[in-house]
């Protein structure tokens, strides 16, 4: 009996972890999607292709020669316009759908970027995706999942609000919370965005693009 009841618990803390983080789950569902996407359509697609090679020059022109601080206002420009894609589209009831599609489309960008690294650069690509993009990459993605959960659940309050039996109600506190969780975010995307030119400053010297 009493194994039973401990696999019995064991599955209600598993369903009950799925249903309290299902929309965090669909969202790293989503992105791992595009990733595949992205990855595979990379040789097919001539404006993605031209599209990625366009960033990654981009990307390596920052880091080539610029000041410190210059470095980092790019970089935490870059970030910070993804999360205030994100904080609108929560403002508003289409966030619902919206949000998804912003997540997607990041998930396609880091697949295609990746697959043009492995197939241009061979292992020097592979290694310069794994020490310097990951790192940062990672914990900025984890980020947005969480700034993309909040923007679906804003949104939604917002969508309750204007269904015919709904009452009026006042989103100041919520919002004002909301606010207050990106505020986070952008404090998490300028450190993503140190760490993106620390790695940068450590170890572009030993890759030849």
């Amino acid at each position: 009996m009493r194994k039973g009841i401990i696999v019995n618990l064991k599955r209600f803390k598993v369903l009950d972890y799925v249903t309290l983080n299902k929309i965090f789950i669909v969202l790293c569902v989503v992105f791992i999607s595009g990733i595949a996407i992205g990855s595979i359509v990379l040789s097919k697609n001539n404006w993605l292709s031209q599209t990625t090679e366009s960033l990654f020059k981009s990307y390596i022109s920052v880091h080539s020669g610029n000041a410190f601080f210059k470095k980092l206002l790019v970089c935490f420009s870059r970030y910070l316009i993804v999360l205030v894609l994100y904080f609108l589209s929560g403002s508003s009831m289409l966030g619902v759908a919206v949000t998804p599609f912003i997540t997607v489309w990041q998930g396609i960008l880091f697949g295609s970027l990746s697959a043009h690294l492995y197939s241009s650069h061979g292992l020097s690509g592979i290694a310069f995706n794994a020490i310097i993009l990951i790192p940062p990459s990672v914990i900025f993605t984890v980020c947005c999942f969480f700034a993309a959960r909040y923007a679906i659940d804003f949104s939604l309050l917002i969508a309750k609000l204007t269904l015919p039996r709904s009452k009026p109600a006042s989103l100041y506190i919520n919002f004002k919370n909301y606010c207050g969780k990106y505020l986070i975010f952008i404090a998490v995307s300028l450190i993503c965005a140190i760490i993106d030119i620390v790695l940068n400053l450590l170890f572009l010297k030993f890759f030849n693009f």
